[in-house]
């Protein structure tokens, strides 16, 4: 699987916002996912934010989408995959992750320290015609400043079901790698 991370925090740039009017807090009410449309029509999407947002998770989710990707926005290489896989359909998603940690949620070299060793999990794992992306963006949850996770998942295939396949593996790949990681980075700091 290809991974990837980056930062974009600056003048401009897109705000994690877990106060957005539309926010629904999966953590005081999981059946609250009920009312989240991309929950309801994708069953992958659903399972990983009720993992994500589950008693015993690190971490919580303010947002979240999902999409198909038209043959021309897919590159191959991107994706890690072979000529014969002929990319002709995509399906991706993003969801927004804030560190439930008061700490964590405030330091930007944990955050980055958390998507360096969550996009090394996923390069490791073979799986072709995927991607996976962290960005570490600035976050507001209440009155708190400080940071999150916008994790992209994306997969490819020859058709739609191929390519929604390849998507929910990422989707379960990247959502572990995550916690894993967070949970790892909260000894640390």
């Amino acid at each position: 699987m290809e991974a990837d991370w980056s930062v974009e925090i600056g003048a401009g740039l897109p705000v994690i916002d877990a106060d957005w009017p539309g926010f629904v807090d999966l953590r005081r009410d999981i059946r609250g996912i009920d009312s989240i449309p991309e929950a309801a029509a994708e069953p992958a999407l659903r399972n990983a934010l009720v993992g994500l947002n589950g008693d015993a998770s690190p971490v919580f989710t303010s947002k979240c989408d999902v999409w198909a990707l038209r043959a021309d926005e897919i590159d191959p290489d991107e994706f890690g995959c072979a000529p014969q896989d002929a990319c002709a359909a995509g399906w991706a998603s993003w969801i927004d992750i804030i560190a439930r940690d008061p700490q964590r949620f405030a330091s930007f070299e944990a955050h980055e320290a958390w998507v360096r060793r969550t996009a090394d999990l996923l390069r490791a794992d073979d799986a072709p015609c995927g991607r996976s992306d962290l960005v570490v963006r600035v976050a507001v949850a209440g009155e708190r400043e400080g940071f999150g996770i916008t994790l992209y998942a994306a997969g490819c295939g020859v058709d739609t079901q191929a390519a929604r396949a390849a998507w929910e593996r990422v989707l379960r790949a990247a959502v572990t790698a995550t916690m894993r990681e967070a949970r790892a980075s909260s000894s640390i700091g």
